[in-house]
């Protein structure tokens, strides 16, 4: 015998291969994996972003600016763009490599035997010879021939398309990529990899991209709709400077240089590197989001359905009653017999855990029938081949193990009334010996007239933090729903102690008997549900969906797929969730702890806070750039900027709108305002106004100056330098206070986002070396201006920011207006 890591030991037919053998087998065999995606390289990036439609106007752009500009102004022209599409190709890179780093971090684990113990290694590293152990949700990381099985169903759709369960027995197959539903047993792994019956099929497949998400492709189309709009202004408004006296060739160039900057091929990647960024970095925090959707839907989530045990609770669970008191031993004994050895629950390992420290040896006795847990049953049975005859042993739920039982002692209820109402799980044990015709019978005849053993209660408290996260989530208007499969009483006591409003609790049986329209009045007052099933959960989640709320589910089981997949945020327990549950999730919670949910969701509001800020303060300039050239033509004045500075203000821009918003920490009011409504279009009125609104405010910081310089009879290269000048600064004031609608920027801190503090230092340092050095200055046709424009230019940007700011935060404080969020915070 061998111990076990969890505690246990294993016979010595169960040792498996040693670490060492298994390493040797990993270099001669080579990783456990199926190649099913190209590998993120920069060169690929690269040839991706080059081939896109936008990215190839620009050169044509750049082409085109050679044949009719100055061959100083063309080079500088490929410099900037050179400069753009670098930024591009390694901010599209960065975004994809840190999503295909999510895959990684996600990788699933497979239990296998290792120098006797029962441990977990990533899927990657099972080799030839490992013994894989196999229990319901399991998906089977090799093919082999099963050493031992018992009650073992596979679901082999994977591989034959046929959905019905395949029994199977020891002695018999098991193929890499199916789905274990019930039973157990130990896999000896005979080929990994490619080698596999699904690798053979992988290699045939053709290489699918991951497809974009709603909103990347919303964010696509939009930009094709700005480019066409962009080049109809490119090409109106030097036509109508050429009909104002402008010459041909410079009308042309400004055309091309206007075309260059408000073209928004910078749009798509903006979304994708703040989704893939944010998902990357929360699961730094434990919080694995597996698909680019799931942090597209996070912020908006209004309703939690979370399970009790070892998501509220801190999954350590210990015995700390038996009953009968003077029955303890005798108890624990039949609660081992009706485990197996690869009996892997964290409620079997508190049980095994006790029985160890009292010396109780497990049982030996072959088993002959078994009936897991799952599929409606709150129990599980075991029937042993023993000398004086079979023996049944049933765990589980003690209302089912009771009703089964004849002779029940009164203060055995008595006991299971009181453990429950201290928040602690029971389970009940019971047995009866069969006679040797009966082991083919029914599960349901044979767990009859049953002799009650005993009640076993074990604690497992709230985890620390989860109250505190459950109020922060009820002030960001999110409810959160216990749903768990244990008494009532225990809910009702744990729901209370972590904050849930557990006046009322709804049973399993109850559920069934509700109609749905009845249940959608239920759910808006009852936040526990006890003694439920996954369909349960199910139906659960679509009620709450059916009122409109968007819902995010945990699970951890085989059964808990269904609901998984149906959430609006499927959320898979990594600790003791089955491979079925992670494969069917969105998101993968490396720790298991509910603090982690609530962090996660807040963190998904920042990422769509910071996608939203980016894109309203990227087309708030775009917008800007245009109107200033149609004022400049409404008034007969020449044109603020020539060629060669629009293109330079295009690489601050893009700068500007690419790295810094994603950047940007969560606002003081994330977590005081109700979640957005999914409904909304990205592009809502409130955005749209906002963006007009910065616009406006940077028209008139740029054109005040420009204007008045003009008024005053200077030459227009000073002129344009002033209106260069207050672009420049202009810009990067309307990027500060653009970090939030709903809060003043002494609030969210002037220096809290610091790679927004090197871009706008990184603009006005190139500022002052342009306007003092002549070198510099003149290669962009710019001058020195006198004190007094310097005035201006600062003063008047700082105005028109500080009257955005004020009309700002008093909009986010009207809590009476028409407007829709984001324009206050109810």
């Amino acid at each position: 015998m061998s111990a076990g890591t969890d505690g246990r030991s294993r016979p010595a037919a169960m040792h498996g291969l040693s670490g060492e053998e298994a390493g040797v087998r990993l270099q001669r065999f080579g990783p456990n994996r199926v190649e099913t995606a190209g590998k993120v390289t920069f060169l690929g990036i690269a040839r991706e972003e080059l081939t896109e439609p936008m990215i190839l106007l620009l050169l044509v752009i750049g082409v085109a600016y050679t044949v009719f500009g100055e061959f100083q102004d063309a080079l500088t022209l490929y410099a900037i763009i050179l400069i753009l599409v670098m930024v591009e190709i390694w901010t599209e890179y960065r975004a994809k490599k840190a999503i295909a780093s999510l895959a990684t971090i996600a990788a699933p684990e497979t239990k296998v035997v290792r120098d006797g113990q029962i441990t977990g290694i990533p899927t990657e590293a099972v080799v030839p010879g490992d013994l894989l152990v196999l229990v319901p949700g399991t998906r089977i990381a090799a093919d082999g021939r099963l050493a031992s099985s018992v009650s073992l169903r596979v679901d082999e759709s994977s591989l034959t398309g046929e959905s019905f369960p395949v029994e199977k027995a020891a002695g018999g197959d098991a193929y890499s990529g199916t789905l274990v539903l019930d039973g157990e047993g130990v896999l000896e792994a005979a080929a990994t990899g490619e080698s596999t019956r699904i690798g053979e099929i992988a290699a045939q497949a053709q290489v699918v991209k991951p497809p974009k998400t709603p909103l990347q492709l919303a964010m696509k189309s939009l930009s094709r709709m700005l480019a066409a709009v962009a080049i109809f202004f490119s090409v109106a408004i030097p036509l109508a400077g050429y009909l104002q006296g402008l010459p041909l060739e410079e009308s042309i160039l400004t055309g091309l240089a206007l075309a260059f900057a408000t073209i928004p091929e910078e749009l798509p990647i903006i979304i994708t590197m703040t989704l893939g960024l944010g998902a990357y970095l929360l699961s730094r925090e434990n919080f694995l989001v597996k698909r680019l959707r799931a942090a597209e839907t996070l912020g908006n989530a209004t309703v939690i359905l979370t399970d009790k045990t070892g998501t509220i609770t801190e999954s350590r669970m210990q015995v700390v009653a038996v009953h009968p008191a003077g029955a303890r031993e005798e108890v624990l004994s039949a609660a081992r017999s009706a485990m197996t050895e690869l009996s892997l629950s964290i409620t079997d390992l508190a049980v095994i855990e006790e029985a160890e420290r009292l010396g109780l040896p497990a049982e030996t006795s072959p088993i002959l029938r078994e009936e897991t847990f799952g599929g409606g049953r709150k129990t599980g049975m075991v029937v042993r081949d023993r000398i004086d005859g079979p023996a049944l042993y049933l765990i589980g739920a003690p209302e089912e193990v009771i009703a089964r039982a004849d002779d029940v002692d009164a203060g055995l209820q008595e006991a299971l009334d009181a453990e429950t109402a201290k928040g602690r799980r029971v389970i009940a044990v019971a047995h009866r010996t069969l006679a040797r015709t009966e082991s083919g019978q029914s599960a349901d005849d044979l767990e009859q007239h049953l002799t009650l053993d005993g009640l076993i209660a074990i604690e497992d408290p709230p985890r620390p933090g989860v109250r505190e996260t459950i109020t922060r989530m009820a002030r960001a208007g999110i409810r959160t729903i216990m749903v768990t499969g244990d008494h009532p009483r225990t809910a009702a006591a744990i729901a209370g102690e972590v904050g849930i409003p557990a006046g009322a609790v709804i049973e399993g049986h109850e559920l069934d008997a509700l109609s749905d329209t009845r249940l959608r009045e239920v759910v808006r007052e009852v936040s526990v549900y006890a003694r439920v099933t996954p369909q349960h959960k199910h139906r659960l989640m679509e009620v709450f969906q059916a009122l409109g709320e968007v819902v995010a589910v945990t699970g951890d089981g085989v059964n808990d797929t269904l609901a998984l997949k149906g959430a609006d945020i499927g959320i898979a327990m990594g600790v003791k969730g089955t491979d079925a549950a992670k494969e069917a999730a969105d998101i993968v919670l490396a720790d298991d702890n509910f603090v982690t949910v609530g962090r996660g969701i807040l963190e998904g509001r920042r990422i769509f806070d910071n996608l939203t800020k980016g894109v309203r303060y990227y087309l708030s300039v775009k917008l800007a750039l245009v109107a200033v050239f149609i004022a400049s033509l409404l008034l007969a004045l020449p044109f603020p900027f020539s060629p060669i500075q629009i293109i330079l203000l295009e690489l601050f821009m893009d700068l500007g709108a690419s790295a810094s918003f994603v950047a940007e920490p969560p606002e003081p009011s994330i977590d005081a305002r109700p979640p957005r409504d999914p409904r909304t279009p990205f592009l809502n009125r409130g955005l749209v106004t906002w963006i007009v609104a910065g616009g406006i405010a940077l028209l008139a910081a740029v054109f005040v100056p420009y204007w008045y310089t003009l008024s005053r009879g200077e030459p227009i290269v000073v002129a344009q330098t002033a209106a260069f000048s207050a672009w420049l600064i202009g810009h990067v004031l309307l990027a500060f206070v653009s970090r939030s609608t709903t809060d003043p920027l002494y609030r969210i801190g002037l220096l809290s986002n610091r790679v927004m503090l090197l871009w706008g230092a990184g603009a006005m340092i190139f500022l002052a070396l342009a306007l003092t050095v002549p070198a510099v200055g003149g290669r962009l046709g710019l001058t020195s201006i006198g004190i007094g424009y310097v005035g201006l230019v600062v003063g008047v940007p700082l105005v028109c920011m500080g009257v955005y700011e004020v009309v700002k935060v008093w909009r986010a404080g009207a809590r009476h207006s028409d407007l829709p969020w984001p324009f206050h915070p109810e």
